[in-house]
């Protein structure tokens, strides 16, 4: 998809006729989510709008530091909004709590890059291209014409530079790079961003950390690794789930492993699923089986079901990919 002036200026023509507008994201947001969705935040303050911001979930340690307080509600206002945006989000229901703000809104505008949305919204501009949402929405407001803050390139970083895994995977293009580059001309730290959301971690969340890399199973060879991050762990470091991240990340790094697993116990009987593969498995298509979406390289999904019966149907799932 290569984003149009026209494109840009439907949305620039909605804007400039809203007087209430609101941004949402999905539950247990990422950098991704947080970085698009405060950046946009931060374009909007500077037109003199009334925003509002929408995400479900506690805003993980290091990404504090990106937020503004005052935007975030904790539950939907009762107002009515003239559009919502939102962000970095595959299907309406991925809002959670706040799914109803939907229903209080004139028109919602989706800027995505997830190639399982479904285009839900009433306007959609996704590019599953794209090595994330920020790029996207940086090449919206740079259609725009209008100023893009040191703040908000610092927001928009934020987003690439963690769903890319530092510029690290397969979806990171040469166009990441140069429009990193451009961001960095706006002001952007890069040293001082890759501290605080890299080399920040407190004691009890790197204990947490190592409690559940210890329990790494290796299935098939090898080829399928997979750990959880149980209520347990969590209330021995006590640490929140959205604190521990990376350990996705760290499985796949093993050199055996084809395919990464993260089982991630929110209550005792529901369990969220992260994946991340190597080489040619698609992991979007395990997740959209069981109602999740995202990437080839990178998905998840939820299931009503404990850690162990998750953890089995995943055995059981990818003996399809890795055989007996």
């Amino acid at each position: 998809m290569k984003l149009m002036k026209n494109d840009v200026q439907e949305i620039l023509d909605i804007i400039n006729k809203s007087e209430n507008i609101c941004i949402a994201g999905h539950k247990a947001p990422d950098g991704d989510c947080i970085g698009s969705v405060m950046a946009l935040y931060e374009f909007l303050k500077h037109q003199n709008k009334s925003t509002d911001v929408y995400i479900d979930g506690k805003i993980p340690y290091n990404y504090v530091d990106f937020m503004d307080e005052n935007a975030l509600m904790e539950e939907v206002s009762q107002k009515d909004y003239d559009v919502l945006f939102i962000l970095d989000c595959s299907d309406a229901d991925r809002l959670g709590k706040f799914g109803d703000v939907v229903s209080r809104v004139q028109k919602t505008v989706c800027i995505d890059h997830h190639k399982t949305n479904q285009a839900y919204a009433d306007i959609n501009i996704i590019d599953p291209d794209m090595s994330s949402t920020g790029e996207l929405l940086y090449d919206i407001l740079k259609l725009s014409g209008l100023e893009i803050t040191k703040k908000a390139a610092t927001l928009i970083y934020v987003a690439m530079l963690t769903d890319t895994g530092r510029f690290s995977y397969s979806n990171t293009s040469a166009q990441t790079h140069r429009k990193a580059a451009e961001l960095i001309e706006l002001g952007v730290d890069v040293s001082e961003i890759d501290n605080i959301i890299y080399n920040s971690k407190p004691a009890n969340v790197v204990k947490a950390f190592i409690d559940c890399t210890s329990g790494i199973e290796l299935h098939f060879g090898g080829k399928l690794g997979i750990a959880a991050i149980t209520q347990d762990i969590l209330e021995k470091n006590k640490v929140d789930m959205g604190d521990i991240d990376g350990i996705v990340e760290f499985i796949r790094e093993i050199r055996e492993v084809e395919v990464s697993c993260v089982l991630k116990e929110t209550t005792d009987s529901f369990t969220k699923v992260s994946l991340r593969a190597k080489n040619d498995i698609d992991v979007s298509e395990v997740s959209v089986k069981f109602g999740g979406g995202g990437h080839k390289k990178a998905a998840g999904f939820e299931l009503n079901d404990t850690v162990e019966n998750t953890r089995k149907l995943m055995i059981e799932t990818f003996k399809e990919y890795f055989g007996e």
